[in-house]
């Protein structure tokens, strides 16, 4: 349900690099494998990522305190929703620009220079670890899982729920107004503070 809600948050913010994925373009065939190597590049990385953050709630289970991070997550996302009305903008604007950012540049930078086999794949692996928001939404969710294999298979859920909006925007892109990107973004606080309340 979050990857399906986090198209809205696909559609209204990833678009410039949808439209720098460097596909082959000769076709329509051509440039759907590309568009789907790439996001399963981006899949494996948040199934890594949940594998990861599932020996963290593995901890907290065998700690017994799960519910109570429940009730802690669930409030974290609804903060996160509304981030923009409770903090200023610089203090994210820090948090997005800081070594994960300038790992991910780097790394996609030799990606290109060496054109290696996969190459969408690997930047699609990349791409997966840069600052979003609801993928750190997905990840806290993750958690309470509590263990690692369901903790990655919630952020694999998660990446196949965002791939009708990473394919609709490599495709249309172009078509999609700012004024609709707008109103997207308008709305996507209200559903992210319905996830927040599921979890809580």
């Amino acid at each position: 349900i979050l990857g399906i809600i986090s198209n809205l948050h696909c559609i209204g913010m990833c678009g410039p690099i949808a439209l720098a994925i460097p596909l082959n373009r000769t076709s329509t065939w051509t440039k759907l494998a590309g568009i789907l190597q790439y996001n399963f590049g981006r899949i494996t990385t948040y199934f890594i990522l949940g594998a990861l953050v599932g020996f963290l709630g593995l901890g907290i289970q065998l700690i017994g305190i799960i519910q109570s991070l429940s009730v802690i997550a669930g409030i974290g996302i609804i903060l996160y929703a509304w981030r923009k009305q409770l903090f200023s903008a610089p203090f994210f604007q820090r948090l997005h620009s800081g070594s994960i950012q300038k790992f991910t540049s780097k790394s996609m930078g030799k990606i290109l220079r060496n054109d290696p086999a996969f190459k969408l794949f690997l930047l699609g692996m990349v791409n997966g670890i840069l600052p979003c928001g609801m993928v750190y939404t997905a990840l806290i969710t993750s958690i309470i899982a509590g263990n690692p294999i369901e903790s990655s298979f919630a952020m694999f859920f998660f990446g196949l729920g965002t791939l009708p909006g990473m394919i609709s925007i490599a495709f249309f892109a172009n078509q999609i107004r700012p004024k609709f990107r707008a109103k997207i973004n308008v709305g996507l606080p209200y559903l992210v503070t319905i996830i927040g309340l599921l979890i809580i």
